[in-house]
């Protein structure tokens, strides 16, 4: 309470005053109180006023403000002193009172319409011999504004043509890559479908055995043997626990018949005589 009290009676000063008002917690602010009460001040400073509540102040100290010594000068000021004005308004800008610094040009353009340098600080140009802010200059020649940028109803359509064509070049490029990926994708695939079938074969043949086999009941035929059992046999040797059977011979060739075996009587056929035989009568 001794503080806020000390603070209060402290501010009970003139209002011309330029202060330091140092917060709580740390950090200060320049400028002029121009109202206070018990519960807050409210401050001029250099874009405008501020109010601040007695609980966030810390002190106050009394200093000469760039603001206070601003406010002076102008009260000094002739009103009709167009040189006097454009000083101050530099003054100000130096200092970065740049809500002040504009006040002080514009009244010395009130003053002076055709003042030059009062006219290029606040950023009019000269137009048919007239000074006149950038936005009437540059529509008075025709000029259009684009995203921030003054140009030329050509150049406007010039860069969203250039734009459209460009977003068509990367709309293009994207559905290629696209399609290269697919394509990319789809090979993958086969290669992988090839992969399988051939381990699928492998497999298969693997569980196979013997290549080729030709099964008789229960033994196989191989090599020109019959194998029986779990052994195999080929045409140079055996394996395994099995046994070999030579093949069956091939079936023998009927004989020829003798002279001898054909005894089938003929009526025209004459029995020869045979010296030793005797007829009986």
């Amino acid at each position: 309470m001794k503080r806020v009290i000390a603070v209060v009676v402290f501010m009970a000063g003139p209002a011309a005053w330029a202060d330091e008002v140092f917060l709580r917690g740390g950090g200060s602010i320049h400028g002029e109180v121009v109202q206070r009460t018990a519960a807050s001040i409210v401050m001029e400073v250099g874009p405008g006023r501020m109010t601040l509540p007695m609980s966030r102040v810390e002190r106050i100290v009394a200093t000469t403000s760039d603001l206070s010594v601003y406010r002076a000068r102008a009260a000094r000021l002739a009103g009709g002193d167009v040189t006097g004005w454009v000083a101050l308004a530099r003054w100000a800008e130096d200092r970065d009172l740049l809500t002040q610094s504009r006040e002080a040009y514009e009244h010395a353009v009130a003053i002076d319409p055709g003042n030059a340098a009062a006219n290029a600080a606040l950023g009019r140009v000269r137009l048919a011999g007239r000074w006149v802010t950038a936005e009437e200059s540059y529509r008075a020649r025709g000029y259009v504004r684009f995203e921030g940028l003054w140009m030329t109803p050509e150049e406007r359509s010039a860069t969203v043509a250039d734009r459209a064509a460009e977003a068509r070049v990367r709309e293009v490029t994207a559905e290629a890559d696209g399609r290269a990926r697919e394509a990319e994708a789809r090979a993958a695939a086969a290669e992988a479908d090839a992969r399988r079938a051939e381990a699928e074969a492998s497999a298969a043949s693997s569980s196979s055995g013997i290549p080729y086999p030709y099964i008789y009941g229960g033994g196989t035929i191989y090599g020109g043997g019959i194998v029986y059992g779990q052994g195999t046999y080929g045409a140079r040797g055996h394996r395994g626990q099995g046994h070999r059977v030579a093949p069956p011979p091939p079936p023998a060739t009927p004989p020829a018949p003798s002279p001898q075996a054909d005894r089938t009587p003929s009526p025209n056929r004459q029995e020869p005589a045979h010296p030793t035989s005797r007829r009986v009568h």
